[in-house]
């Protein structure tokens, strides 16, 4: 019995060993990582000290994880301070559009409470009080300023149509307009949908859409009539989503391809209305000059760079250690649950916001010279391990980190970025 007892302990504590070599084995990385570079804490700026060029129209500002409060936060702050130092005149969110029409109302001054607008947004990683604080900001600046200066909220997406369908419905109740056929199209509206279509069924719901559009047009005062306007473009979102699902291309690149569209079509709009200057708030996945994987092929910022050049301004965002919250990734069960995980991302860089005052820095690497400091633009252009985390997480990421983490040059990818030394779990409601 006491050999079996010391055999008991003995392969406890080996087992106890090997998961600790396991541990430090795997997160090798990190350790390495954690140390002061002086070339960058000096480098560093501090958030509120964002310099972007005056010949940028779009800002894409990033964010590593779907789910951690800092980077909600990092919407407010940086879209505010694009409003109030450069005039932007609109916030456009990873969302679909007609998702984002009822929260342009509510900026606007319509009826509503900030957090039951945040909470009806189809994607539940916005149901936070960090995008509530969005919202009221934008409402209170609206109410602040003259009728030209306003600034309004869109959404780039195209994967939610059912909201696109539900405000053209009410579009057209409203301003009594009626078409002969809409059945084809209630099908985004039926909770018992599949996502399959017939080609048939395609041909037939962008024929209602057809329809509907140029009923909606003759409804139009003139050609400024921005609830027309949205109307429309409601219209032809679904007719994209509808493209998507069918062709059965869901995938990162049909999906950047259509974004970059929406914002280009979103840019224009402002050009006529507003400033003509706008803020993007997407992954960084997204917003990135290119790609963080061979499973992509395009990225919507590359899109972007690629048509509108350095009128394109990629702000990326990191993070050394936190939590993130996330929908649980299974293969056992398709059962909706969101927990809190917690992460490494093994990124030398955004070690050193430890340093600083806030935890928190922003580099410009289009102002990094190799000439005045080589040090620091090496290090911006070289392999650097970044994280990056999308809506849904599984336990095992734990031990495959090439599952949240990518290895590339910073500098390739963004034009500057923001990082944070630590950063917490949202807590979205849903």
């Amino acid at each position: 019995m006491k050999v079996l007892k010391k055999i008991g302990k003995v392969s406890l504590i080996i087992v106890l060993v090997i998961s600790a070599l396991l541990v430090v084995g795997l997160n090798y990385k990190t350790v390495l990582a954690m140390h002061k570079n002086k070339t960058v804490v000096e480098s560093a700026v501090a958030v509120s000290e964002i310099d972007i060029p005056d010949s940028v129209q779009i800002v894409g500002l990033g964010e590593a994880t779907h789910g951690s409060v800092e980077f909600q936060e990092s919407k407010l702050d940086v879209f505010k301070m694009l409003v109030e130092k450069e005039e932007y005149s609109a916030f456009c969110l990873e969302a679909d559009f007609g998702d984002c029409l009822r929260a342009n109302e509510f900026v606007q001054g319509g009826e509503g409470d900030a957090r039951e607008i945040a909470n009806n947004l189809s994607f539940n990683i916005y149901h936070t009080q960090q995008m509530a604080d969005l919202l009221d900001w934008m409402r209170e600046y609206n109410a602040s300023v003259s009728e030209d200066k306003k600034i309004r909220f869109y959404g780039f997406d195209m994967q939610n149509p059912e909201k696109s369908v539900e405000y053209l419905y009410d579009y057209m109740k409203n301003n009594n307009i009626t078409v002969k056929e809409t059945s084809e199209i209630d099908y985004f509206i039926d909770e018992n949908r599949t996502e399959s279509m017939t080609e048939d069924h395609v041909k037939k719901v962008k024929e209602e859409l057809e329809d509907i559009k140029k009923e909606v047009t003759s409804s139009a005062a003139n050609d400024q009539d921005l609830d027309v306007i949205f109307a429309t473009k409601a219209a032809d979102n679904i007719a994209t989503c509808v493209d998507y699902v069918f062709a059965d291309k869901a995938t990162l690149a049909a999906r950047d391809r259509a974004m970059a569209d929406n914002v280009s079509w979103i840019l224009e709009l402002e050009k006529k209305i507003g400033a003509g200057k706008i803020m993007l708030a997407a992954h960084d996945g997204h917003i990135s000059k290119k790609p963080h994987s061979m499973v992509q092929s395009v990225t919507m910022g590359g899109l972007l760079k690629e048509k509108f050049g350095d009128a394109y301004y990629s702000l990326g965002t990191d993070f050394f250690k936190g939590k993130t919250n996330a929908r649980v990734e299974s293969m056992i069960s398709d059962e909706y649950k969101r927990k809190d995980f917690f992460f490494t991302t093994a990124d030398p860089i955004a070690y050193q916001a430890k340093y600083m005052e806030d935890k928190r820095f922003y580099l410009d690497f289009e102002s990094i010279s190799s000439e005045d400091n080589k040090e620091l633009y090496g290090l911006v252009h070289s392999n650097v391990s970044m994280g990056t985390l999308g809506e849904a997480v599984s336990d095992m990421y734990y031990l495959a980190h090439f599952a949240y983490r990518i290895e590339m040059a910073p500098a390739d990818l963004y034009d500057g970025m923001i990082y944070y030394y630590s950063v917490s779990a949202t807590s979205p409601q849903y």
